[in-house]
């Protein structure tokens, strides 16, 4: 979890510009200042030894924030950023279509004067654009921009790579990483089951820092469980008890093995008012915009205001007690594997087609949560929150080959239950669960 910013504006009051960023990378600030463009890169050291940035190799200079999963497949690197700047000399912009990882990128050739800007597939990592006839910039945060004078920032788009020249400020390339194949074909799960299984085993590895979960009575934060303790990995698990099934909790917590450190806390108002008063102080606003595909259904929750937010941020402080530093979370399978609903049936207003996948795939997709929405919001609420206290967050359930899979799998197994690649697994893997009921996280 780092944050950056670039920019072609000057500015003095650095403390000011890097207040919220500062809290994403406790481990090393570093500014520079490259021609007449500034960097600034906070780094929070996942991999081991630290590495500071910006990484610069002739006359190209980068900044990332993130981690790149298949970085050795590359050539024999340290670690992960250390890959970028060959793949980018190799390919071009095209390089990030190859990497595999959870990532926002800014990568400044001063050569060619080009800025190339990314997000990964789902836009897991915060990202902000400006540019006018006169300036560019791109951060972790949109305060930081706008402190230094810029206006009009937006939030970056995922799955979209783009090119900007830095003479005219104009995008000269944009194009997306990654475009999904839609086609329903696959008449089983096991495919399925085999890619969430790597995309556990690939978000554990090349750390030394402790992992931990928001566990609840649930499917998404239980299948992460159970796959935690059949690799054998030391992690924790913090619950907040008060709407959970407590019998699912205490069947679950039977299955722990001695790598499994059990944090169980009851809500309070106490707790709460930390939380929020945490969120204030230290949280970049940011205001959910909660939508449906179907009807005018509209949200806007600031972060503040929304529970989910302050109890995450009591997990995410009791955590840190404990110098935990990584938390896998369950974002994206309410999302994309349940649509918030069953056999047409909307659990919640924001269900864009009440979980019930059609014949055409075409016909529905991208809906609304799929890249916007929940997905957009709960994504931030996580970075955000997460971000300020020096947690970096993971995201198994939006791995690139886990939703290809899905997606693959035929319209009719795709139905047969609720959450049915995770509902199949659970019972696979004899792990208890309350069948048919969202609950927590």
């Amino acid at each position: 979890m780092c944050s950056f910013l670039f920019s072609t504006n000057n500015f003095q009051d650095l403390e000011s510009v890097n207040y919220y960023l500062k809290f994403r990378g406790p481990d090393s600030t570093q500014v520079r200042l490259i021609e007449n463009y500034t960097l600034i890169h906070n780094l929070l050291s996942i991999t081991g030894e630290i590495k500071t940035q910006p990484l610069i190799e002739d006359d190209v200079c980068l900044v990332y924030n993130g981690e790149i999963y298949n970085f050795r497949d590359f050539g024999n690197f340290s670690f992960d950023g250390e890959c970028i700047i060959p793949l980018y000399k190799k390919f071009g912009p095209e390089f990030t279509k190859m990497i595999d990882g959870e990532f926002a990128i800014c990568l400044v050739d001063i050569g060619k004067n080009i800025a190339v800007v990314s997000s990964d597939i789902f836009g897991t990592k915060p990202l902000f654009i400006t540019k006018d006839e006169n300036s560019f910039g791109c951060s972790s945060y949109q305060t930081p921009l706008r402190e230094i004078g810029h206006k009009n920032v937006l939030k970056a788009q995922p799955n979209k790579t783009i090119v900007i020249s830095l003479d005219s400020f104009e995008i000269i390339k944009e194009f997306d990483i990654y475009r999904f194949d839609l086609k329903q074909y696959k008449n089983h799960y096991e495919d399925w089951c085999y890619s969430f299984e790597q995309s556990i085993k690939k978000r554990i590895a090349n750390t030394n820092k402790k992992i931990f979960i928001g566990l609840s009575s649930g499917y998404d934060s239980g299948l992460i469980y159970s796959q935690l303790i059949s690799n054998n990995t030391s992690f924790g698990s913090f619950t907040l008890l008060g709407s959970e099934n407590e019998q699912v909790l205490q069947d679950r917590l039977k299955i722990a093995n001695e790598n499994c450190n059990i944090f169980l806390f009851d809500k309070n108002d106490d707790d709460y008012r930390i939380s929020n008063q945490h969120i204030i102080e230290k949280c970049e606003d940011f205001i959910y915009t909660i939508h449906s595909s179907q009807g005018d259904y509209q949200e806007y929750i600031p972060l503040p205001q929304d529970g989910g937010s302050n109890n995450f941020a009591t997990i995410c402080r009791e955590a840190k007690k404990y110098d935990y530093k990584i938390c896998l979370s369950g974002t994206g399978a309410d999302e994309i594997i349940s649509d918030y609903g069953f056999n047409g049936q909307r659990y919640f207003n924001h269900s864009n087609f009440g979980g019930f996948f059609p014949e055409n795939l075409e016909s529905i997709f991208p809906w609304a949560s799929f890249w916007g929405s929940t997905m957009e919001s709960y994504i931030a609420k996580e970075e955000w929150v997460g971000g300020s206290f020096g947690i970096e967050m993971r995201y198994p359930f939006l791995d690139k080959q886990v939703v290809q899979e899905f997606l693959w799998i035929h319209q009719d197994l795709k139905n047969r239950t609720y959450k049915s690649v995770i509902d199949y697994m659970l019972t696979k893997n004899n792990i208890p669960y309350e069948k048919g009921i969202k609950r927590g996280f």
